[in-house]
């Protein structure tokens, strides 16, 4: 009796150490591929890129980038990184500071399910669904000479330079800061809607017995439960400021008129046709590199900072 209970208790241990070993076996087969993708598109990727920063064409290492860099930015004859990064601001602010704001009231206005709620969802909806070029083209089309704006300005007794607002320095990117304002509304009404959808019907039903109105509502009530969701955009937004561009090759394929952004400078110094006109561009990595890695010890800080800032306001349970 005491043998079959001993030899129970070994098959027992042996199945459980043959079943630790088939989990560490499958573990190991299903990270072994993100793994090597991590290794190798971002790390190995980014330690080249923090070496190449330090480092000439010849090889040599030097802050020889950084200068260049610098002095690129500070060109008193037109600085064309300088531009590109005041453009680039342009576009975040506008994401930030027109399309989130707007983003969330429209996605209370479709939580309310206010009269003919189903149709302004389409019609919001609709620029995140028609491709860009079609959009582009319908602007384009509409802000042109003898375009529909201009018919409009001409009722008025103004009209549309003959030469365009898209062919004008001094126009150009606010005419596809206004698009960015017009197509840049889905994504974040479908999240922040979402996030909506989740607030409880019996904290709202209690606020409107207790004669709460709509501003009131969700401002003291709706953002702080969804705050969470509203943070992280935030955050996306702010990680991604420096690589915020306009469609701008839809609208300008060489970027002229001043609409270059940083992302199309640094597109232009490694394929386009570069900063001094050298064709396939500068090829000049170093300057790339260093022109990321300054940006990155600039941002990094503010935006932990802000994270810290965001976690000071506390989360909703419900």
């Amino acid at each position: 009796m005491e043998e079959n209970v001993g030899s129970f208790a070994a098959k027992t241990a042996k199945a459980k150490g043959s079943k630790k070993r088939n989990e560490l076996i499958f573990l190991i087969a299903i990270l072994t591929v993100p793994t090597i993708s991590w290794l190798v598109f971002w790390l190995y990727v980014n330690l080249s890129s923090f070496m190449l920063a330090f480092q000439t064409q010849t090889g040599e290492w030097s802050l020889f980038n950084f200068k260049m860099f610098w002095q690129s930015f500070t060109n008193p004859y037109g600085s064309t990184v300088g531009r590109a990064i005041i453009n680039t601001v342009k576009y975040w602010a506008v994401s930030i500071g027109v399309n989130f704001p707007l983003s969330v009231f429209i996605a209370y206005f479709l939580f309310k399910k206010i009269r003919f709620y189903k149709f302004f969802r389409i019609m919001f909806f609709l620029p995140s669904i028609i491709t860009g070029i079609i959009l582009v083209s319908v602007y384009t089309m509409t802000i042109s000479p003898n375009g529909i704006l201009d018919m409009i300005l001409k009722a008025f007794g103004g009209s549309v330079p003959e030469w365009g607002y898209l062919n004008d320095e001094a126009t150009a990117t606010n005419a596809i800061l206004v698009y960015c304002a017009w197509t840049g509304f889905g994504s974040n009404v479908i999240l922040i809607g979402s996030a909506m959808a989740r607030v409880p019907d019996s904290v709202l039903e209690a606020a409107k017995l207790d004669g709460c109105k709509p501003l009131r509502e969700i401002l003291q009530i709706i953002l702080p439960l969804i705050w969470p969701t509203l943070s992280t955009i935030i955050l996306l937004s702010l990680t991604g400021l420096f690589s915020a561009s306009g469609p701008i090759l839809l609208f300008a394929p060489d970027g002229h008129a001043g609409t270059t952004t940083l992302s199309y400078w640094i597109f232009k110094q490694v394929y386009g046709s570069g900063e001094f006109g050298q064709a396939g561009g500068t090829q000049n990595y170093g300057l790339v590199s260093a022109t990321g890695l300054v940006f990155t010890v600039i941002w990094v800080p503010v935006i932990l900072f802000v994270r810290w800032l965001m976690e000071k306001v506390p989360a909703v349970e419900y």
